[in-house]
């Protein structure tokens, strides 16, 4: 019975580290998308080129 409880721990941690990593991309997701999004970091579009977004961290 031991061995089930090791096992149902080690398994538990596992799970809980992969959302640990789920969380963390989605938060970078985020962190991304308000970034492209922000209107202040947005260059003047030109009518001959598209236009360029300042990504510096």
């Amino acid at each position: 019975m031991a061995e089930l409880g090791a096992i149902s721990s080690y398994a538990l941690a596992v799970q809980e580290m992969q959302m640990s990593l789920v969380k963390q991309q989605i938060e970078m997701q985020q962190q991304v998308i308000e970034t492209l999004l922000d209107p202040d970091r947005s260059v003047p579009s030109s009518s001959t080129v598209g236009t360029n977004v300042d990504i510096s961290l």
